[in-house]
This record gives C-alpha cells, structure tokens and sequence, in this order.
C-alpha cells in the first residue's frame, strides 16, 4: 500500500503560521480580546520556530526539541502560568470568534492569541517525537496543541496519524473526519491541501478497516477539490485493485 502520505510536506505548512493575524480584518462584529499587549516577544519566538523547523527538516528532532522548542514552550507557559482565562491560539478571524464563542458559552474568561506561536511548538515537538517513533510523546504534546487550537486541522490531522501509527483505527478515523471539518477555519489558501490530508487519512483508515468502496470515495472527494493529486490518485489505483481482487 503507497504510504498515506509525506509527512515532512505537510510540516512545510507551519511556515505560513505568522502570515495569517486575524487581527488585521475588518470583522462585522468585535474581536475576541487578543493578546495586542502580550508578554511575551513573539517575533523572537517565530526565529526560534523557524529554527526548530530546520533542525526538524534535518532529521535533528531531539535539538530541537530540547532546544528552540523546549525554549519557546517555557517562555509561553511562564508567561500565562497565572492566567484566570483560557488562552487560545488562531490563524484567522474566524477562528478565533469560534474559540471565544465556545468560552463564552462555558462561562469563561478568554484571550485569543493571534499569533499560533505557543500551539505551534507543542505541535512540533509533537512532530518530532512521531519522527523518532516516540508515539507516546507525540500524542501528548499534539493534545497540548489542541487544547490551545482545538479546531487547527493540521494538528488534528498530525494527531490521526500518531494514532493511525498505533493502529488506533476509530481514534484516527474520528480525527482524521475532525480535521476535515476544521479546515474550514483555516486560511484560504490551505483549506484544499488540509482537506485532502484529512480525506486521505480517512481513506487510508478505512482500507486498513476493509472498507474499501467507503476509502475510494475519501481519495475521489480528495480528486474533486484537486484533481491532480497524485497521492490520492495512486492510493485510489491500490483500492481498484484490492477491489477487483475481491470481484467487486
């Protein structure tokens, strides 16, 4: 069976992770108190991502977890350690009127970070611990992410493949379809490419289930968005075959 899919092109979407301040729209209702006054220097917590995203590239997973990344996680927790509200992270606007709307209606105080730079080093570190085969790990600090980001599809989608790694079939399948939903929060240009990756998890679930006709149908919903991709169209070609050996 073709791998499901690359995980290190799929980590190459970080890099967008500064580009998107939602704070810079002109919304019809007001923003969720963000962190405009933040303690922390989240420029130099972006370098140091971007280091750890190096490193990571290089097969250097334990530097930068025990580096930039160990760094830019205690600069985060002892800044909001005495926080009374629930902090988020978000990329876009709409994603951060999600998180305070799902505050609001727990009856709690928030702020929305509109720089995802917290939530992104869990998920790297997360993404680092998968890379060396450390699932137990990985599956922790992706949790962490999403208790800052519960609706970022890239962390949800990292998290199904842990779990897919663990054949955990029904966790990975339920959050493989969670991060088909949330891409819907994402920035314009990734909802296609984050939507795919979740659809292809979905598909790559299901064969494993032997539920063949319901995977052909993740890789085509994958095709219809993006014709031309070629993981989903190989992963399709192995499914007709499974299919045809067994007379369907």
């Amino acid at each position: 069976m073709v791998a499901p899919f690359l995980r290190m092109g799929f980590v190459l979407l970080a890099l967008g992770w500064g580009a998107a301040c939602y704070a810079q729209a002109a919304p019809a209702v007001p923003p969720p108190e963000t962190s405009a006054r933040s303690p922390v220097d989240d420029a130099a917590q972006e370098q140091l991502l971007q280091q750890a995203m190096t490193q990571i590239k290089a097969g250097m997973n334990a530097d930068a977890i025990n580096g930039p990344l160990a760094q830019v996680i205690h600069t985060y927790e002892t800044a909001y350690a005495h926080s009374k509200k629930q902090v988020y992270c978000a990329e876009t606007l709409t994603e951060a009127l999600l998180y305070s709307g799902i505050a609001s209606s727990n009856h709690q105080n928030s702020v929305v970070l509109s720089k995802p730079n917290w939530a992104m080093a869990y998920y790297l570190r997360g993404y680092a611990y998968g890379s060396m085969g450390d699932l137990v790990h990985a599956e922790a600090s992706l949790k962490q992410a999403l208790v800052l980001s519960p609706f970022n599809s890239q962390f949800l989608s990292e998290l199904g493949n842990v779990y897919e790694n663990e054949k955990n079939w029904s966790s990975a399948l339920d959050t493989f379809q969670s991060a088909d939903g949330a891409a819907e929060f994402a920035p314009p240009e990734q909802k296609i490419t984050l939507r795919c990756h979740a659809l292809r998890g979905q598909g790559y679930v299901l064969v494993e289930l032997h539920k063949l006709d319901e995977a052909a149908q993740k890789y085509n919903a994958c095709l219809s968005i993006s014709p031309g991709d070629k993981r989903s169209i190989d992963e399709l070609g192995y499914v007709r075959g499974l299919q045809a050996k067994a007379g369907k």
